[in-house]
């Protein structure tokens, strides 16, 4: 028991010393473990999960001189689910973060879309079943998988008190964390947010640090696999992990790093929307202050979220750089934005001229004055534009 108890105990996080940060990045599947297939068998989840790390790590070695990176595979080849776990617990990772690709067999929509964070459960509710038995099914592949992961279904007190412990020290940071990509990806990259949760996950359940195991998209989806397999879709979804990270550091050890940039053409372009389709109707008008006289909030409106804060601010605040913001309350939070319109095109391009002021500004949307999902926003104002 006191050599379980050392392990849960042992990752303390170097920087807490004035020491490196140390992020392990551990890309799904790999070698002959595919992962899902896509629409084509050569469009491979281990080959997406792979790019996206990647990049992610470049962005790091490149920004972040304080942070020590660790992969658990630079490369094609297979590693096991109790290997991935030792990398990180050897390096005494102050975060973990395993990057999948989604997949719906048993599809009960005929195009699912979106991001998702998963952290630790013992307890798994019964929708998230299908992807701990997806990503779990990885020890098919490992020759001692069932030996490997034999205390996973031990029912001794001894086990449930380690379970136990690794949960209550690491669960809250995990979703700190988990909360912070999700934000990073819909706010910033614009894909559509379900949500964070939790299941009984091999590689999370071995790790003794904030974990996180993220599904990137859907590769059963034809928008999303597109997408993924793109180099503009993967270096999107690279930034917005890149910029999730450098927060959660910032928040533990002080130390900040630039944020990369994401533009509102970027996006688009990935999306497979050209720069030209995307400024449609909008390229010879000339700027408008809308935050100084919003429209009504009737139908579909689009605003650009500058910042949320837990207290109010002053109209004039150097807070809000000399913009005209409206603020609207929302889960005991003041948040402020900028600019109002029924048309995504002219919010996109108001987004793109503060950018200077508020990089990590982004769009959110109303209906009928009530907040809705900008994703579900998105698709209204398209249907209602080719109708």
């Amino acid at each position: 028991m006191a050599f379980l108890l050392l392990c849960v105990c042992a990752s303390t996080g170097a920087y807490a010393a004035g020491g490196k940060f140390v992020v392990v990045l551990d890309p799904g599947h790999g070698g002959h473990d595919h992962g899902a297939i896509g629409s084509s068998a050569s469009n491979r989840e281990k080959d997406i999960n792979l790019g996206i790390a990647l990049k992610v790590g470049r962005l790091i070695q490149t920004n972040c001189p304080d942070v020590s990176l660790i992969y658990t595979r630079d490369r094609d080849v297979f590693v096991t689910l109790s290997g991935r776990a030792e990398i990180a617990n050897n390096a005494k990772a102050d975060l973990f973060l395993s990057i999948h690709t989604n997949s719906v067999e048993n599809r009960k929509v005929s195009q699912p879309v979106g991001v998702q964070s998963y952290t630790l459960t013992l307890r798994t509710a019964e929708e998230n079943l299908e992807v701990e038995k997806r990503e779990n099914s990885v020890l098919q592949y490992e020759a001692d998988g069932k030996g490997v992961y034999s205390l996973a279904n031990d029912k001794s007190s001894e086990s449930d008190i380690m379970f136990q412990l690794m949960q209550d020290r690491d669960m809250s940071e995990s979703v700190n964390f988990a909360t912070m990509v999700q934000k990073e990806l819909v706010g910033t990259g614009g894909r559509k947010d379900m949500g964070v949760h939790q299941a009984n996950l091999a590689v999370l359940r071995w790790t003794y640090m904030p974990s996180v195991l993220l599904e990137v998209g859907f590769i059963c989806s034809r928008p999303e696999e597109q997408f993924l397999l793109s180099d503009a879709g993967q270096t999107i979804i690279a930034k917005c992990i890149f910029n999730a990270i450098v927060t959660y550091k910032a928040q533990h050890t002080g130390r900040m790093s630039n944020l990369e940039k994401i533009g509102a053409d970027e996006i688009m372009n990935a999306s497979g929307q050209t720069e030209t389709e995307a400024s449609t109707d909008v390229s010879t008008k000339q700027p408008t202050d809308t935050a100084s006289a919003p429209q009504a909030d009737k139908g579909i409106v689009f605003k650009i979220q500058l910042l949320a804060s837990q207290s109010a601010i002053k109209a004039g605040s150097p807070q809000l750089k000399g913009l005209d913001a409206q603020c609207f309350q929302e889960n005991g939070m003041y948040k402020y934005t900028y600019g109002a319109t029924s048309d995504y095109n002219e919010i996109l391009r108001m987004r793109k001229e503060i950018l200077d002021k508020f990089p990590q500004c982004f769009v959110v949307a109303f209906n009928d004055g009530t907040h809705i999902e900008t994703y579900t926003a998105i698709q209204m104002w398209k249907k209602k534009k080719n109708n």
